[in-house]
Order: C-alpha cells, then structure tokens, then sequence
C-alpha cells in the first residue's frame, strides 16, 4: 500500500507507545508512557532500577527510530519515506515490541513491590530452626510481623528472623521470643564490652545447644539438658569444646573417685548430688583447665592424708604439675612415709631430717636430701657392722634396705 503524503499519525510529546495494540491503520495515542522508578535500595530493587533504565534506554532507541522514520515520510511527500513502506504509522510488529518492553519493566517492578512473606512458608521455615512445638506458639504471628518487614526489604527468611531478634529486644516486645535466646544477648553485650568473641545467628545458637544437651545426656546429666540451663551456659561463654572439657576432665573425675578421694574433693568442691555439683562446675567461673588442675592437687592433698600427712594447696599442685597423680601420690607418700626413720637417725647426730625433705627426696629427687638418706644408712650399716650375731640394726633391715618400699635409695 502507498504511504499518503499527509499521515493520519500524530506523534506526542514521548514515546509512540499504546497499551492496546492497534491493527494497520489505526493512529496511535499521543500520551507517553513513563517507566515508574523503583524505590528501595537492597540488591534486589537495584536489580529492578537497572532492568527498567535498560528499558528505557531500549525505549529511547526505538523512538528515535520512529522519529527519523516520521521525518522520512513527512520529507518525502508521499514518495514513500525512504522505503518505509507502510500505512502512515509503525508497523504492527513494532508497536508490538514495544509494548512488550513495556510490559516486562512493569512486570519487574511490581513483582519487587509485591514481595510479601507468605505466614505458611514463614511457620515451616520457623519450625525447622525452632522446632513444630516452638512454631504453633502465639508468640509466631507478632513475630511474622516484624520479620515480614526485614524480609520484603530484600533479607532472607533466616536474615530476616535474626534482624527480627534484635529488633524485638530493642523495641521490648515479644518477651517469650527473646527470652528464649537471653545467651546470645549476653555474648553480644560481652562482644561489645571488648570480648573476642563471635556472636552466633538463631541457626548457631540451635546447633550449639543440641550438641551441648548430647554432651550432658551422655554423661547421665539430662536433666540438666534444658532450654533454660544450655541458653544460661551458652551465655557465659562456654563453647561445646568447654563443656565437653567440664564434663570428661572435672565432672567425671570427681564422679569416678575413690571414696577416700572424694570425700577429700567434696570439700573442694560442694554439691549435694551428681546433678548439683554438674551444675557448679558448669556454671562457675574457673575453666576446664583450671579446675582440672585443681582437682589434680586435692588428689595430692588427698593421697598424703592418707599416711597422715597434711599438704597444702601450693605443695600439692607443685607435686601434682610434676606428673603425680591420685595413685602415683599414694606410691609417693608410702616411700615418704618409710623415710620418718631417717629423721631419728639425724638427730642421734645432732642433725635434722623432716618431712619436707624425705617428701623432696622422693617427689623431686632432690639430689642433697637423696645424698643425706645414703650417708645415714651407710653410717648405720658401719655401727652394727662390728656387732656378732644375726641381730641388725632395725634401720638397715627395715628402712633404708635396698628390699625396703624406699628401696631405690
């Protein structure tokens, strides 16, 4: 068909762009359609803001076109506008494509602006972290609430329900949810107060008291293996490793003791039953460490009492940091215990030997103390040497013999 020299098209002040589609033929409006701009800024709605301006510019390039294809025709008179071979207006197929760029910017905008956390998805999300029971309490819809707000902002449902958490604490409600997690309020105030520490997410708190509430099931502490006591450990700063460390080194150290021990640590370390003296040590102060090597002391402590012998705290883990456990004390004590002959040699010559010294002899293997020993046996073997008779001195024979419990001496 011959292009007329005046066409029926009028072309406004923008784009030549219609929301319904016209055959050959038709006019087009002369109103413009604007891309609406995108608010927000997380990565999503920039992602919108950049297909729409990639529209508008495709936009800007296909009204140009239009533009010197209208300049053609109007030039040329009805000469047919440089080949543009058509009805007075865009082609069918072109305003086609344009709509559908249109369309597609439409589309990416309010999808973004739709964005809407459905309360189903939220409770099953909720009751993987949480569990079913924790998810079917009242607590959950105010909880949709705020979530929702962090969720359409461009968060994960997981982001959204952590920002969710602190939003709660700072706005005072939802008591029952932030009660629930008082642990990792008190490591974020440590964390603030200067304490290299991580504070953990929902998901990390969840899986830290899972493994914690193994720990003490495995040690027949179950009852301990509550919400509110893991959240109270978790709190202050005891990681699973910690605890794990309490329950093997301390714990069961005392649980496992002879009863001659344990009633020595019982004064060192008070509780009524297994489950109460669990909780002390857990929740005390000192580390795993600390009192490991407490406990190795009272062990010391605990073992020369046994011969009698009274040994205080700084001695005891002096012996015991020299390799001395509950038995090995008990082997030591017995030598030192066979040496108080010693000291009644020593006096008979007008010298001393104590306690302290037989103690160092054997737990130190002070070479001096151990030099003493030899020379008041060998002075008791040449004072009975001369004697007739099958009698020996009660030293020799029972003491300081090489067959004798001292007998490396």
């Amino acid at each position: 068909m011959a292009v007329p020299k005046q066409s029926t098209f009028t072309y406004g002040l923008g784009n030549p762009l219609q929301t319904k589609i016209t055959k050959p033929g038709q006019t087009l409006p002369t109103t413009k359609k604007v891309v609406p701009k995108a608010t927000g800024d997380s990565a999503e709605v920039k992602a919108v803001k950049d297909a729409a301006a990639a529209a508008q510019i495709a936009f800007d390039a296909s009204d140009k076109a239009v533009k010197d294809y209208l300049a053609g025709i109007n030039a040329g008179g009805g000469g047919g506008g440089g080949g543009g071979g058509g009805d007075g207006g865009l082609t069918y197929d072109q305003q086609l494509a344009l709509q559908k760029q249109q369309q597609d910017a439409d589309k990416l905008l309010a999808e973004s602006q739709k964005k809407v956390l459905a309360l189903d998805t939220f409770r099953a999300t909720l009751g993987l972290i949480f569990g079913k029971d924790e998810a079917s309490k009242a607590y959950v819809s105010k909880l949709y609430d705020l979530t929702s707000g962090f969720y359409k902002s461009g968060s994960t449902v997981e982001e959204a329900m952590n920002l969710a958490l602190y939003q709660a604490e700072n706005d005072k409600v939802i008591p029952e949810f932030t009660t629930r997690f008082k642990g990792i309020f008190a490591l974020r105030d440590a964390k603030q107060a200067g304490a290299a520490l991580q504070v953990p997410t929902i998901a990390e708190f969840f899986a830290t008291e899972a493994k914690m509430g193994e720990v003490l099931r495995t040690a027949g502490l179950g009852d301990l293996a509550t919400e509110t006591f893991l959240g109270d450990i978790i709190g202050r700063q005891k990681s699973v490793n910690e605890v794990a460390s309490l329950i093997s080194d301390v714990f069961n150290t005392i649980d496992y003791a002879p009863a001659e021990l344990k009633t020595t640590l019982s004064t060192y370390f008070p509780g009524v039953d297994r489950v109460s003296l669990a909780k002390a040590i857990l929740t005390g102060p000192e580390g795993a460490q600390a009192l490991s090597q407490k406990i190795k002391g009272v062990s010391v402590i605990s073992a020369g009492q046994q011969y009698g012998m009274a040994i205080d705290m700084p001695t005891a883990m002096d012996i015991a940091n020299r390799g001395y456990g509950y038995g090995e004390a008990l082997t030591g004590f017995k030598q030192v215990s066979s040496l108080s002959r010693a000291g009644d040699l020593a006096r008979i010559e007008n010298k001393t030997f104590t306690q302290q010294q037989a103690q160092d002899a054997i737990f130190k293997q002070d070479s001096a103390n151990l030099g003493q020993i030899a020379g008041l046996k060998e002075r008791e073997e040449a004072r009975f040497a001369s004697q007739t008779g099958a009698i020996k001195g009660s030293f020799s024979t029972q003491y300081l013999s090489k067959n004798s419990s001292a007998g490396q001496f």
